[in-house]
């Protein structure tokens, strides 16, 4: 073993090429057991599994923040068993949750500059039993060739520890480190995972790279021992999570551009209607035509219902403009939401001879120039003489697939497959609809035993309405940043009701105030939409309906949220009463990347979680459907999937509750908002303009240390 190490480190420092980062055993970016002061790139991951028997580790590794590495993690141990004395659960593993995070302080971006290292902090196991937890601090250099990683960590990290990490080529990566890991702090129960702690101290072993993003990595770790792992790279910036699809957008196949003088402008009026219903999946399309001092405007209304992203709505509709209008002075979108103007964007009319050939200009940046504010009833079209809009009505089926990982004390994974029948209204005057109804086809979810899922009593065999109401958003006043927005019927599995929100958003969408009031009764989780007679409660082992209490449940909060537009990060405070008459706060942070959300939520109320100081915490998700299936299929959808992910396994009975909800003002208007829009809208144009159908697109290095952020 020893001269295999040696062997491969007179490799390392004499041969190779490129330095580039690949995961560890749990996840995070870093050689085998230890982290380096490396990241992924800036919205992109990984999520795989390690086997390093009796260690497990299934794993999603996420760049949340470009300066900020978060790590989720289920670990199983192969030889501690749970209460081994209990019949009923003599095969069950002990698994344990985690949550890592790693901050880049400084971040080296010059590869010739080998005696500045990258620098990090971390903490591993943060939250939930935090059996591993350690703190550590990191650095790596680069020497172009190769990488050397130096870095201290407490607690089970045990002291100092080093590696290097060498790229041979695109495909293979070779590294090895230096871990002094203590073992012996590895205990569920008084037991020590590991029967014999190990003597040696080097891990050494091979990374293997697909061009997909895909990764299988073999090692020799804890002196003899064969660890093999598997992951695949995610990117929530792209067209699809895998990376490894580009969007297509489809213009005209004719390209005249006559002048004004030689075009009849009712004929052009009419092909612009009919291209856009043909090439985009638009409605209500209103198309209004002047003249100015300067030229011809044209103002154009339409609502998206097509695609999950409001940005690529409109940078469709500006493809099919750019090759059927003449020379434009002026060019306003106004994008609709059930027939009300929410946002408006003033382009200059050089951006259409841009998008038309594909190249955008540095001097005078018709991208950058462009306006985009709020789409008020005074600005949006006063003088439009509006076409008799139809109702969309959409109608497909999904597949719904629910798992439950580590909320038990008998089965480690239990899971529900489902088909949803899902319908959706888009009407005028700010209403809308929802139903959607599940069908259980596969059911692995025990909600009887006391040592299943007791408390989520809906997850049986019954086909059940999921969410069905009326929703409604009306803009209050002249300057359209005053909003209200109600909603009713079955709002969740759990609770029928009502919920209304205000909203006021300053300037563009930067901040807002608001509120929300409900009323919501409990369902009955055993009928196809039929409510309690009273009230549920959970005590344990089951759910009872108590006839004699108060049936309807009254929900208040008072909001704030704040917008940080570089990184599209919306921060959310919420004080009042809960659905269990619970009093307290949220805190919540979500990133979005256009279409694509993910963010942290913290609950404290006046009941907390057992043997815990708050009452629970979790994981927010908005996952486009269109980036698991449409692209692979060749359509487009507006669907996004929602979820909540808490991180205690079983806490969320009669506390810290929200009620039911079938959609927030923030999952409606996120995307909407002005300086959201601009953002995600400018980034598509430049993408579109610059991608080469021939060439290969690389993804441009956006790791930015906190330093550099808090600098700028």
């Amino acid at each position: 073993m020893r001269r295999v190490i040696a062997s491969f480190l007179f490799i390392v420092l004499f041969c190779g090429s490129s330095f580039a980062s690949t995961g560890g055993n749990t996840g995070f970016t870093g050689l085998w057991e230890y982290p380096t002061a490396e990241m992924p790139e800036d919205g992109t991951g990984r999520f795989g599994y390690t086997n390093a028997s009796p260690y497990a580790f299934y794993f999603m590794d996420l760049a949340w923040l470009p300066w900020l590495e978060v790590n989720a993690r289920f670990t199983t141990f192969d030889s501690i068993y749970i209460n081994e004395n209990n019949e009923h659960l003599n095969s069950r593993r002990y698994m344990d949750k985690a949550i890592d995070l790693k901050f880049m302080l400084w971040h080296n971006k010059d590869p010739q500059n080998w005696i500045v290292p990258s620098i990090a902090f971390g903490i591993v196991d943060m939250m939930g039993t935090e059996l591993m937890q350690a703190k550590y601090a990191v650095a790596t250099w680069r020497f172009g060739k190769v990488a050397a990683t130096l870095g201290y960590g407490d607690d089970r990290l045990n002291g100092f520890y080093g590696g290097l990490e060498w790229d041979i080529a695109d495909w293979l990566t070779v590294k090895a480190e230096y871990s002094p890991l203590d073992y012996a702090q590895d205990r569920v129960g008084g037991r020590t995972i590991l029967d014999e702690i190990p003597d040696n101290k080097i891990n050494a072993g091979i990374v293997l790279k697909a061009p997909w993003g895909m990764q299988a990595s073999a090692s020799y770790q804890r002196d003899d021992d064969f660890v093999f792992s598997i992951s695949q790279r995610i990117n929530l910036k792209g067209p699809s999570f895998l990376g490894i699809f580009r969007k297509r957008y489809e213009a005209p196949g004719e390209n005249r551009f006559p002048d004004w003088n030689s075009t009849n402008k009712d004929e052009l009026l009419s092909r612009i209607k009919s291209g856009l219903e043909k090439y985009v999946r638009v409605r209500d399309v209103d198309v209004k035509l002047e003249d100015t001092e300067d030229g011809h405007k044209l103002t154009l209304s339409y609502e998206n219902y097509g695609y999950s992203s409001h940005a690529e709505a409109m940078t469709r509709v500006l493809v099919i403009l750019a090759h059927v209008l003449p020379e434009t002075s002026e060019l306003a979108l106004i994008h609709k939401n059930a027939g009300v103007p929410i946002v408006r964007a003033e382009f200059p009319g050089s951006l259409l001879f841009d998008i038309r050939t594909r190249t955008l200009r540095e001097e005078e940046d018709p991208v950058h120039a462009a306006v985009f504010t709020w789409a008020s009833a005074d600005i949006a079209d006063p003088d439009a003489e509006y076409l008799d809009s139809k109702a969309r009505h959409d109608l497909r089926t999904m597949f719904v697939y629910q798992p439950r990982i580590d909320q038990t004390l008998g089965e480690t994974y239990m899971d529900r497959l489902n088909i949803d029948l899902i319908y959706t209204g888009r009407y005028d005057y700010g209403l809308g609809s929802v139903a959607d109804v599940r069908f259980p086809i596969y059911n692995n979810v025990d909600t009887t035993d006391i040592y299943g899922l007791w408390w989520e009593k809906d997850l049986n065999d019954e086909i059940r309405i999921q969410k069905a109401g009326m929703t409604y958003a009306h803009s209050v006043g002249s300057s359209g940043r005053a909003w209200l927005f109600g909603e009713g019927g079955w709002l969740n599995e759990e609770f029928f009701g009502a919920n209304i929100w205000a909203r006021y958003y300053a300037h563009d969408g930067r901040w807002w105030l608001g509120g929300r009031l409900s009323e919501q009764h409990d369902r009955d989780p055993y009928s196809f939409g039929g409510l309690t007679e009273g009230r549920n409660r959970y005590y344990y082992g089951g759910v009872y309906d108590f006839e004699d209490e108060d049936e309807w449940r009254f929900v208040a909060f008072a909001q704030v949220g704040y917008n940080l537009s570089g990184l599209d990060l919306d921060i959310m405070y919420d004080y009042g009463r809960f659905a269990d008459e619970d009093k307290g706060h949220k805190v919540s942070l979500v990133r979005h990347w256009d279409d694509t959300a993910l963010g942290f939520w913290y609950i404290n109320t006046d009941v907390k979680a057992p043997d815990k100081d708050f009452t629970n915490a979790g994981v927010h998700m908005e996952m486009p459907a269109e980036k698991w299936f449409g692209t692979w299929f060749g359509n487009s959808s507006s669907h996004i999937w929602e979820q909540n992910t808490h991180f205690l396994s079983t806490w969320d009975m009669e506390s810290g509750r929200e009620g039911g909800i079938i959609r927030t003002p923030e999952r409606m208007m996120s995307q909407l908002r002005p300086v959201s829009m601009k953002k995600n809208v400018e980034r598509l144009l430049r993408d579109y303009c610059s991608y080469d159908d021939n060439a290969e697109q690389e993804t441009p290095q956006e790791v930015t240390s906190l330093l550099e952020y808090l600098k700028f």
